[in-house]
């Protein structure tokens, strides 16, 4: 697999920006006509499971709220407030559907830049939405989590960079596919399964040397300038690259180079913290501690606000055996650890509540053990 040289994702942008002015300028055009009264045959139609009004339907099912009028009007509607029996069909204009399409930022932190053709913001607000063809990349500082209307989330981490190649989770009848890219750095990512009744969601991210394509799972991308790894903490993954197609289940990675078979590995457990190791800290000289891990050759200790991690806070790279607390507001945190083997592969995390605590002038904390 040819990694993607400099003018090809210029050449890439430039065709996504100018399919993005075409599909703005129909849309704009059905806004300023009031719509159509007659549906096409590209039109997505939405079934009414439960009675909602229009505007409820498209906000939630679409998250198109600010387009209800048009819709409405769209299918002879008099207003957004009409209230819909279930079983009625809606018909949405294909150029307000391909806006639905993208995902949005959830959490940022540090330097990160979002670049769609000739806009570039840094850092983008939280809920800026991305669509195909926008690139993230992170500087050394950088954190920010995507999410998708599948369910999907994504992570990328300090010094990475990201394109978005393709989101479809439009249809009720199709999968939802989403695609990435990544070509520097490490991205994590969690696909969570739908329903039973529902269509699969088909997510994968391809880096220089790899294809990594999931239904359910959790795992991470890890690239270095000549190797790419991949390691699975949840699910089945079914990878390609080095002229072999892999199957990975959690606990396994595998690590690529041009023109060289894979290689597989088992990930290193997770740790096991320290017999009476606090989960209540009271100043910077408090830590936590952990157990030794056979075949670890440093740590990774990452603070988040959330248990998935999405939301990062501190993020350390160790040889030693404890976090120290750092100056942080009181309230709850979590704290995953995992191992870093010989290759750079990190290990199943461990993920703990913790509790930063104010202390009180005139009273003495009672450390829990």
């Amino acid at each position: 697999m040819m990694p993607l040289s400099g003018p090809n994702i210029l050449l890439r942008q430039r065709m996504n920006f100018s399919i993005h002015k075409i599909r703005l300028f129909v849309a704009v055009s059905l806004l300023m006509t009031g719509g159509a009264s007659i549906a096409d045959e590209s039109d997505h139609l939405i079934v009414v499971k439960s009675e909602r009004s229009v505007q409820q339907v498209v906000t939630e099912d679409l998250q198109l709220s600010r387009f209800a009028k048009q819709i409405a009007a769209y299918n002879n509607i008099a207003s957004v407030n009409t209230m819909l029996p279930v079983g009625t069909t809606l018909a949405v204009p294909k150029p307000y559907l391909e806006t639905a399409q993208h995902g949005r930022v959830a959490y940022v932190k540090g330097d990160v830049t979002h670049k769609q053709t000739s806009l570039v913001v840094n850092p983008p607000a939280k809920g800026t939405q991305v669509y195909q063809g926008d690139i993230i990349q992170t500087g050394a500082d950088g954190f920010i989590s995507l999410t998708f209307r599948s369910g999907a989330r994504v992570q990328v981490q300090p010094e990475s960079r990201v394109i978005v190649n393709d989101i479809d989770c439009i249809s009720e009848q199709s999968e939802c596919v989403i695609s990435l890219t990544a070509t520097d750095g490490q991205v994590s990512s969690e696909v969570t399964p739908r329903a039973s009744d529902q269509p699969p969601v088909q997510f994968s991210i391809e880096t220089p040397f790899l294809t990594a394509a999931v239904r359910g799972t959790a795992f991470y991308v890890d690239l270095d300038d000549t190797i790419n790894r991949i390691g699975v903490t949840k699910g089945l993954v079914a990878t390609q690259g080095g002229g072999q197609t892999n199957d990975l289940p959690k606990g396994k990675g595998l690590s690529v180079s041009d023109n060289t078979p894979p290689e597989l590995v088992d990930l290193l457990p997770a740790p096991l913290l320290s017999p009476g190791s606090q989960r209540r800290i009271y100043s910077e000289e408090d830590n936590i501690t952990w157990q030794n891990l056979e075949g670890a050759d440093a740590y990774r200790a990452d603070l988040a606000l959330d248990d998935g991690m999405s939301q990062r806070v501190i993020s350390n790279r160790t040889e030693s055996l404890s976090f120290n607390a750092p100056a942080l507001a009181p309230g709850d945190y979590y704290l995953s650890i995992a191992g870093i083997d010989a290759n750079e592969f990190l290990g199943l995390p461990v993920i703990e509540k913790v509790a930063f605590a104010e202390i009180s002038d005139d009273e003495k904390p009672v450390l829990e053990l």
